[in-house]
């Protein structure tokens, strides 16, 4: 017999009596349901119902009582409705215990209540009815007469509650004798249950023990990660042969199982060997800046993980007539010669890789013609690999390895990965040398601009000691009147001397001028290029240097405004242009622009102005605001914490009426032998400020001198250590009139209006402008790294851009080129010069129309003069203020066009 069989017959046996047990359990409990449900229906419903009429009676007493006793509107309807809805309720129980009243006795009972209750009905109303003709004392007294009624049902719905009670009694004690009959079978039948369960169950497992028991020894004998699986032999018909057959087809599933792990775990053993390797291969290229470190330490560390024996990188050059590979990484060992360091694009599979970008495997080397790795020597390797090294799909470098032995697959994924790597790390490297080039270069500038500078200085100190050894020379005259012909031919001979030194001088300062300013254009507006990374391909670091140049730039540009600023007022020469100046809008200025630094360095700012101060003064506005900016800047520059404090206030003093701009700070303070000293030219309280706090020093002398010409003067009083207090007097004026100084010498003048130059910007308000698209501009300028920084900015707004060389070279294109609409014209150039050339353009018929915007270093004051009389239509001075030059085009490319439709 199998053991299904056996199982079978036993479980049934198991199962006939379980059924019949649980069928006689279902009888019991159905019947148990059924004396429940006749407890609660004939029993507890009753009671519940006769209690339910009991209470409404009573209810139904009390509202009648308070009906009779509280005979208003109110009160009288809602009793009489609460009576009406109890009389309701209490016959619809008696309706209901009429359904399911059965026993005789009860029934009895419970017609005599129907008539009880028809009596009490009637008894109601007819008081209602005495009640509703206002008769309460009648109402009252049929009332008590007939209280005694109600008490009479009462007593029948209590009698009726006791035949139901005593009837429920008998039936729970008949309900419990059955329950305990119950219990008892049950435990009986289930220790039946239980004993021929155990039997068949002994009967069928003492049948399989031992032939499980065989199997459970195979299984023991399994092991781990095995790949041979022991075999059952016992392949009987019954099943435990079936599970025997399972068991050896199992094994040769889990043998197949474990041949197919033991591969997978090797391919993610040489995918975790390839990303670290190429992990560690990016960490070494993040730490390269420059191509020549390739060899030390990325090429140096792919040639051992890949086990090669040979091998070299060569990156395209295109600085010849056609391009070419240069070597710039090799790796060999003692049998390979040195390869090439240059190989043709043509020339050896080197080459070809280079030309069509695939990958080359050469294995049967011996085969090949030697011209294919000539480059090579004249040793022949086992295996040649030749990857195609790719920047957005186009060949920057090639890389040649060789073995002697053979490239597995994984080595070979390795170097197409480092490949992709390697293509960004070379565009990389080549940027950032691009940058540092750029860097180098503007170091340069600015140490010849430094030392231009210096030279400046010592020009000027050579005439400061000559004006000395003049006044020397006036002293000795007074006192020599033997000499005094000779003193006065001499001193007239020394005059003119003085006059030729300070005209060469102003010469100096202005072509030094142009000299400084024309490349400083270009510096600052390529800086600004740079800094904006509209390709989004700069590195913070790299964005850091051009942020770095561009700040350089505009060092050097205020030093030659201060340096200009300070030749001028030693000129002699500057107009006082006195005008009404507002005491509020001053105050507002000095809020306005120096608040916000404060408050970027944590310092109170503090501005008060005494109430005795006039609304107005005559004065020259602009440079009562050049002082104070000079003030305000150097308190909080100087002041580390604590306040900046700026108090405007009316005084007298020795010389007459001024008003006091006092400005006081918590700053580092000046000794007392250095308070004079810091108001000479170039001068600080010591070098290491300078250093600290950066400056020239030029700005207290300007600002001295400039308070001398506005017949002022500046104190100062300070304490090293806790701060300083300058005070700005400037003579209480209310009479309109122009002042010019005294004059000295016969000296060009610069024009102040120029010395102050917007920072070029080229991000938000410089973008593509519908009113200049289209436009063609002509750019006239022999210095191209002008031309360059101008073109990139005009085009970038949508014009069309057009340049020579020179005056020559431009009305040529004027002339071949009749859609120009604006020109940009510089003054300083070969063979015609920006004068010239405006005035033969403005000759011609056919091209006086278009606008010349004359853009120019040279910031001398006549120079806007002399521009405009020899054609220009308007005039800027380098470096350019973008935003004030695009304004000027969209101006005069306006009137133009206004003029052509008046046309």
């Amino acid at each position: 017999m199998k053991y299904t069989t056996r199982l079978y017959v036993g479980f049934s046996l198991i199962i006939m009596v379980i059924a019949v047990l649980v069928g006689f359990i279902v009888g019991i409990i159905h019947s148990q349901n059924q004396e429940l449900n006749e407890l609660y229906e004939d029993r507890y419903l009753k009671i519940q119902l006769l209690n339910h009429i009991r209470v409404g009676i009573k209810n139904v007493d009390n509202d009648l009582k308070d009906t009779i006793d509280h005979n208003n509107a109110p009160s009288k309807d809602m009793n009489v409705q609460s009576i009406r809805e109890g009389l309701e309720e209490i016959n619809d129980d008696l309706h209901t215990l009429d359904a399911i009243i059965k026993v005789k006795k009860a029934k009895d009972k419970l017609n005599i209540l129907h008539g009880q209750i028809e009596e009490y009905e009637k008894l109601i109303n007819e008081i209602l009815t005495i009640v509703d003709g206002g008769n309460t004392e009648k109402a009252a007294s049929v009332y008590e007469t007939d209280i005694k009624r109600d008490n009479q049902i009462i007593n029948t719905t209590e009698s009726m509650i006791s035949i139901q009670e005593r009837i429920m009694e008998d039936t729970l004690k008949s309900t419990k004798v059955s329950n305990d009959f119950y219990v008892k079978f049950t435990v009986v039948s289930i220790i039946i249950t239980l004993l021929i369960g155990f039997w068949v169950s002994r009967w069928v497992i003492r049948s399989i023990t031992n032939r499980f028991q065989n199997i459970r020894d195979v299984m023991k004998s399994i092991q781990y990660g095995s790949e041979n699986l022991p075999r059952l032999r016992d392949l009987s018909n019954d099943e435990i042969g079936e599970i025997a057959q399972a068991y050896n087809e199992m094994a040769t599933a889990l043998e197949a199982h474990e041949r197919m792990e033991r591969q997978y775990t090797e391919e993610v053993e040489e995918q975790n060997w390839l990303s670290m390797r190429l992990a560690e291969l990016s960490m070494l290229s993040q730490e390269i800046f420059d191509i020549n470190n390739l060899d030390e330490k990325y090429f140096q560390a792919v040639i051992p993980m890949v086990d090669a024996c040979y091998g070299a990188l060569y990156i395209i050059k295109n600085d010849r007539s056609r391009p070419y590979l240069l070597k710039v990484c090799s790796y060999t060992d003692d049998v390979f010669a040195k390869p090439s360091l240059i190989v043709e694009l043509e020339e050896g599979m080197v080459g070809q890789c280079a030309r069509d970008g695939r990958l080359r495997r050469i294995k049967s080397v011996q085969s090949l013609p030697n011209t294919f790795f000539s480059h090579m020597g004249e040793s022949v390797p086992n295996e040649i690999l030749i990857f195609p090294i790719l920047l957005d799909g186009e060949v920057v470098g090639v890389l040649e390895l060789a073995t002697k032995r053979e490239f597995p697959q994984l080595h070979e994924k390795l170097l197409i990965e480092a490949m992709n790597q390697l293509g960004v790390t070379i565009d990389r490297i080549m940027q950032q040398m691009q940058v540092r080039k750029l860097l180098e270069e503007s170091q340069a500038l600015n140490e010849e601009l430094r030392m231009q500078s210096e030279e400046m200085q010592f020009q000027q100190e050579q005439l400061r000691k000559m004006n000395e050894q003049l006044e020397t020379q006036y002293k000795h005259s007074e006192q020599k009147t033997k000499d005094l012909e000779v003193t006065k031919l001499e001193l007239e001979e020394r005059t003119k001397q003085l006059q030729l030194t300070s005209k060469y001088k102003t010469e100096f300062l202005a072509n030094i001028s142009h000299e400084l300013r024309t490349p400083l254009n270009s510096l600052l507006i390529l800086a600004q290029i740079f800094l904006e990374n509209k390709e989004n391909n700069l590195t913070e670091k790299q964005k850091e240097y051009a942020n770095t140049i561009h700040a350089a730039g505009k060092d050097l540009l205020n030093l030659i405004n201060d340096i200009l600023d300070l030749a001028k007022i030693e000129s002699g020469k500057i107009d006082i242009k006195r005008n009404e100046m507002e005491i509020g809008d001053l105050v507002s200025f000095i809020t306005n622009q120096f608040e916000p630094l404060a408050n970027r360095k944590n310092l109170e700012f503090i501005v008060e102005v005494a109430s005795n101060i006039p609304g107005f003064v005559y004065t020259d506005t602009q440079k009562v605001y050049q002082i104070l900016k000079n003030l305000l800047s150097n308190a909080i520059k100087f002041t580390v914490k604590g306040k900046v404090r700026v108090f405007v206030k009316r005084t007298m003093h020795l010389q007459g009426e001024y008003i006091a701009f006092v400005v006081a700070d918590t700053g580092i303070g000046i000794s007392k032998e250095n308070q004079e000293l810091i108001f000479e030219a170039f001068q600080q309280v010591d070098g290491t400020t300078s250093r600290q706090y950066g400056g020239t020093g030029l700005g207290l002398s300007i600002s001295k001198e400039l308070a001398g010409l506005l017949s002022g003067f500046i104190t100062v009083e300070s304490t090293e250590g806790k701060g300083s207090t300058f005070t700005f007097y400037l003579p209480v004026n209310f009479e309109a009139e122009v002042v010019h100084s005294y004059p000295n010498v016969e000296l060009d003048t610069f024009d102040l209006q120029h010395q102050v130059v917007e920072e070029p910007r080229l991000g938000a308000n410089i973008v593509q402008d519908h009113e200049l698209t289209g436009k063609h501009v002509l750019i006239v300028d022999d210095d191209m790294r002008n031309v360059f920084s101008l073109t990139t900015v005009l085009e970038a707004i949508g014009m069309k851009v057009s340049f020579a060389e020179n005056g020559l070279e431009g009305i040529q294109i004027l002339e071949n080129n009749r859609d120009i609409d604006i020109i940009l014209m510089d003054i300083m150039m070969a063979e015609m010069d920006g004068y010239e050339t405006m005035r033969e353009i403005r000759k011609s018929e056919k091209l006086k129309h278009i606008p010349i915007i004359a853009v120019t270093a040279k910031a001398m004051s006549e120079d806007r003069n002399k521009c405009i009389e020899a054609g220009a239509s308007d005039y800027m001075t380098k470096p350019v203020n973008l935003e004030q030059l695009i304004l000027l085009m969209k101006v005069w490319l306006c009137q133009l066009d206004n003029e052509s439709i008046g046309k």
